[in-house]
């Protein structure tokens, strides 16, 4: 049984790169951000996550956001001599809270989110990756063993990986608390200093079993691979500067690389899978970090009732230590461009579209069948509508187009990645 262990080597990766965002980060945390992405120069509630100084510009008083999201998306591997495989994935609640407590010149803002993963993949029907292996597997214990391939004649089954069924599931979830205060001088400034706790909870399970009912073939091919969670946290130094004055506002992040070790607790594991993957076993430890971003941005309204924004994001993906080492596979760091622009329909109702292009340094050694993510563009929109002066309630969309990836394998096999990504989310903004 040695070729299933490589597939569970690749289980890690499931669930990485599940929202907006770096390959590791998830930064669609507010309404606001779904229905206009270039919210890096923000002085209103979503500042708190995206220009954290920009909460000193608030007004007096203390103000809460509180967001969900459903996010569904599709993953699909077209292959010229395997046919076609698809994955699904779907989180029907993504929340994230944000506070900022305002007087004066001074602010303290904080809030909860899900800054990594947040869902679960699921691959019912196997994969490329998995047919091969499980092929070449049978093929050699059939050659070593002739009673296979008479139970395989008997039962009507010519090709080898139709002797038995491999399911797959990945979690991965990344909670995150953060906490900072800023101060506001020579009235158009602005500075903060904060931390975000990180902890990190990822679930592994790979299981296979036989097609046949056969007693041979139950002992051969029904089993555990692997089942374990690994737990983590670390902490992330924030800083910020802030500018407002009149219309123009603008808005610099720095978070700093996150350091995450994983540990693991692992309640079943195959033989063969502990002996060469080590990191499975109970007790082992792997680096599986969030890294740094700098992030700038600037808005300007136009008029009293139409403003524009737009932002840069850089990931230090390469600086960061992922599972597998899978950053020594990239070939630059990830940059990220976003445009945004809203108008107040009328005094209560304000409408916003979005638009964000994603840069990935994606190679063919990076990307496989259970870890993908290509350059995309992004497009979001939405409405919110003041109720009172204190009370908001917002509604956004987004969707993301993935380019194909294309990659020629030494197997000779040609696999085109592709990806769909939607999200719907819901908020309510109030002053206390």
């Amino acid at each position: 049984m040695r070729n299933p262990m490589h597939i569970t080597k690749l289980l890690p990766l499931f669930a990485t790169a599940a929202f907006a965002g770096g390959i590791m980060h998830n930064t669609n945390q507010s309404t606001d951000f779904v229905r206009n992405f270039a919210q890096d120069a923000s002085i209103s509630n979503s500042a708190v996550y995206y220009n954290p100084a920009g909460t000193a510009f608030a007004d007096d008083g203390l103000f809460v956001s509180v967001n969900s999201q459903t996010v569904w998306q599709t993953r699909e591997i077209e292959t010229d001599l395997l046919g076609d495989y698809e994955g699904e994935s779907f989180v029907p609640v993504m929340p994230s809270i944000l506070l900022n407590w305002h007087r004066g010149n001074f602010a303290v803002s904080g809030g909860f989110f899900l800054i990594g993963g947040g869902g679960e993949a699921k691959f019912y029907d196997g994969l490329p990756m998995i047919d091969q292996l499980i092929s070449a597997m049978i093929t050699a214990q059939s050659s070593a063993n002739p009673a296979l391939a008479k139970l395989a004649a008997a039962a009507g089954i010519s090709n080898p990986t139709d002797l038995f069924s491999a399911k797959f599931t990945g979690k991965q979830y990344v909670y995150a608390w953060q906490l900072g205060a800023s101060y506001r001088f020579f009235d158009m400034f602005s500075a903060f200093l904060g931390a975000r706790f990180n902890y990190a909870d990822n679930a592994y399970e790979g299981t296979m079993k036989s097609s046949i009912d056969n007693e041979t073939l139950n002992a051969l091919f029904t089993k555990t691979l692997l089942d374990c969670e690994q737990t983590g946290w670390g902490i992330t130094p924030i800083a910020s500067l802030g500018f407002h004055y009149k219309k123009l506002s603008a808005g610099i992040k720095y978070e700093h690389n996150t350091s995450i070790e994983m540990e693991t607790d692992t309640e079943e594991i195959d033989a063969t899978v502990a002996a060469t993957m080590p990191q499975f076993t109970d007790g082992a430890k792997t680096d599986n970090d969030l890294p740094a971003i700098l992030s700038v941005g600037v808005s300007y309204a136009w008029l009293d009732w139409l403003r524009t924004g737009i932002g840069y994001h850089h990931y230090f993906d390469t600086f960061a230590s992922y599972p597998n080492d899978k950053q020594d596979d990239l070939d630059g760091d990830e940059n990220e461009f976003v445009f945004g622009i809203e108008a107040d329909i009328v005094e209560q109702l304000t409408v916003s579209l979005g638009l964000q292009r994603t840069l990935y340094g994606i190679t063919d050694e990076y990307i496989n069948d259970l870890s993908f993510v290509t350059d995309s563009w992004s497009i979001g929109g939405g409405l919110a509508f003041r109720f009172t002066p204190k009370f908001q309630a917002q509604i956004g969309y987004m969707e993301t187009i993935y380019e194909d990836y294309k990659k020629k394998e030494a197997t000779g096999i040609t696999k085109t990645y592709d990806r769909t990504s939607h999200n719907i989310a819901v908020g309510l903004d109030f002053k206390i």
